[in-house]
C-alpha cells in the first residue's frame, strides 16, 4: 500500500467514524458520552477534510475508499479504540513529516474522546 492509499483509507474511516459516532450520540443513555460523541463528530469531520485537502494538494485527487464496516453502536468505547488503533496502523504506512499537526490532532481527538468515554459520566 503505498502513502496516498493509506492516507486515503485514513479518511475513509474518519468518514465512518463520524458516522458511527453520530449514532451512538443518539443511543447512548450516558449524557457524558454523549457530549463526548457530540464533540467527536463534530470535529472529526473538519480535520478528515485537513488531511484531504493537504494530501490532495500534494498528490492530487485521491481514490477515497467507502468504509463498510460493521459495529455495535451500543459500546462506542469499543468502536472509537478499533478506529484508533486503524487509524494509528495506516499512520505507519506513511511519512508524515508534512501532515504531522493535522495527525496528531486526529489521533488526539480519539484518544480525549475515548478518555470522556470511560472515565466522564
Amino acid at each position: 500500500m503505498n502513502e496516498q492509499d493509506a492516507i486515503a483509507k485514513m479518511i475513509g474511516i474518519l468518514f465512518y467514524s463520524r458516522t458511527y459516532a453520530h449514532m451512538a450520540h443518539l443511543k447512548t443513555p450516558s449524557f457524558a458520552k454523549h457530549k463526548a460523541l457530540n464533540e467527536f463528530y463534530d470535529e472529526i469531520v473538519e480535520l478528515a477534510d485537513d488531511l484531504a485537502e493537504a494530501t490532495q494538494g500534494r498528490y492530487g485527487k485521491l481514490d477515497i475508499p467507502f468504509t463498510d464496516m460493521k459495529g455495535d453502536v451500543s459500546d462506542p468505547i469499543a468502536a472509537i479504540q478499533a478506529h484508533a488503533t486503524m487509524v494509528d496502523n495506516l499512520c505507519k504506512k506513511c511519512e508524515l513529516d508534512w501532515i504531522d499537526n493535522i495527525v496528531q490532532e486526529i489521533q488526539s481527538l480519539y484518544y480525549s474522546t475515548l478518555y470522556k468515554l470511560k472515565e466522564l459520566d
